[in-house]
């Protein structure tokens, strides 16, 4: 697993922290009862605060994503459900880019050569 972070983006650590392990597990990185990184390990690893990094795991665990067992550390839960849920937020974030697109100008042809690009390949 490996996080990388932008510190120059507009979105908070903690969320992109919650976004790469959310991405790593829909990638297949991690999977359903894989365990993560103790909380004092992730802060270290990315040289964080452990606060902001708890902020991630506790959103993640409230979501369903990953579980905590007391004792023995965190694990991905591999819940359709919560990957359900990101994927509805995914696609309301695109829904809402593509809005914004079309409102500066861009026209449907334009945007259907992105979401061409896109999945180009995987139709192979």
């Amino acid at each position: 697993m490996n996080i990388f972070l932008d510190y120059h983006s507009r979105t908070p650590i903690y969320e992109q922290i919650k976004e790469q392990i959310v991405l790593d597990i829909s990638r297949g990185v991690l999977k359903k009862d894989d365990q993560l990184p103790s909380l004092r390990q992730l802060s270290a690893q990315l040289g964080l605060n452990i606060n902001t990094v708890k902020r991630a795991l506790s959103e993640l665990e409230a979501q369903g994503v990953i579980y905590t067992i007391a004792g023995k550390g965190v694990f991905v839960s591999g819940d359709t459900e919560s990957q359900n849920i990101f994927l509805q937020q995914s696609l309301d974030a695109v829904r809402t880019s593509l809005i914004n697109a079309k409102a500066m100008g861009a026209d449907r042809e334009q945007l259907e050569g992105l979401l061409n690009e896109i999945f180009k390949g995987d139709e192979d």
